[in-house]
């Protein structure tokens, strides 16, 4: 039975049911510490080295998560990272993913509907309520516990031709704001087609955003004051780069110089040292000096490039030996 090339089907029905239940009980124990690493490299900001801007995009591009799987793999790391108690349950069968991220969505409801945070006491309890139910007694538990509306799901439906039918439960509130509108894009998209209307403002907002991020400035990520750190904690090269930029006095990149670096690179730039990949995040990007100014980098074209800002702040924090 432990001969991974047995063939299963020769097994009688108790020692298939056996073999399956120690299966169970070994992929419920890698689970928490497979969530105990997730939770390790966000903690460290690993993926930032690798090359990717965030931890939900290494997990899908780098180890072939679905968008979905890395989405409750994140959440539950989190959690368990919050509740340390989350691992032994996971094993004994008391919780799954299903059931964290829907403790995660409901915690982020009240945070954003009550302005408030659960402490850790109150997840606590939360996750005693929840354990052994199903996914809709989980979300009415969480639901009348936290006095939040009932969790809908959001369906999308790929058809053979690819197009996608979308399902979605929208608030009283959210359906007057789009109802409103579509009344004030009737002469644009006179049919009425919600399909239609929300293509057409979706586009409103993509062009809105691009010509903000041609227009707006381009800045490196400021230099971080380190509040209520002591000097012995800064390293002279942290220092050196401070002193050097408050008393500079450098002129600001041009505007047109700041195009050029983006025209160029049109994405983030970091390479990781170890396989050679680009970061290639198109979000939150900002002008980075590759020989930083303090220590003689110029505003030469060839001294440029675009980093998204995680990445920009990451190299700055390893420039200065921040921890």
């Amino acid at each position: 039975m432990n001969n991974p090339g047995l063939n299963i089907g020769h097994l009688s029905n108790a020692d298939l049911l056996t073999r399956f239940g120690k299966l169970v009980q070994t992929e419920r124990k890698i689970t928490h510490l497979v969530l105990e690493c997730i939770a390790e490299i966000d903690t460290r900001k690993l993926y930032l080295d690798k090359a990717y801007s965030s931890l939900y995009e290494f997990l899908v591009q780098e180890f072939g998560y679905s968008s979905s799987a890395a989405l409750r793999r994140i959440e539950s790391a989190r959690l368990l990272r919050e509740v340390p108690e989350v691992a032994a349950k996971i094993e004994s069968g008391a919780l799954n993913l299903s059931q964290l991220s829907k403790m995660q969505q409901a915690v982020r409801a009240v945070q954003k509907i009550e302005d408030r945070k659960l402490d850790v006491e109150e997840k606590k309890e939360l996750l005693n309520r929840i354990e052994h139910t199903t996914q809709q007694q989980t979300e009415v538990i969480l639901c009348q516990a936290l006095s939040l509306p009932v969790l809908v799901e959001n369906k999308e439906r790929i058809h053979r031709d690819e197009s996608v039918t979308l399902t979605i439960t929208l608030s009283k509130e959210q359906m007057a704001i789009l109802k409103q509108a579509q009344d004030l894009i009737a002469h644009a998209v006179p049919e009425h087609s919600w399909a239609d209307a929300i293509t057409y403002l979706a586009n409103k907002e993509i062009q809105r955003r691009t010509k903000m991020k041609e227009s707006k400035a381009l800045t490196p990520v400021a230099v971080a004051a380190t509040q209520n750190d002591s000097a012995s904690n800064r390293t002279q090269k942290s220092e050196v780069k401070v002193r050097f930029l408050a008393e500079s006095g450098r002129k600001p990149l041009r505007a047109s110089v700041k195009k050029t670096v983006l025209k160029q690179d049109k994405c983030c730039q970091f390479k990781d040292r170890e396989t050679g990949k680009i970061c290639g995040s198109t979000r939150f990007l900002q002008v980075d000096h590759r020989q930083a100014v303090w220590a003689g980098g110029t505003n030469d074209i060839q001294n440029l490039r675009i980093l998204c800002a995680q990445h920009n702040q990451h190299k700055y924090r390893q420039e200065c030996f921040i921890d």
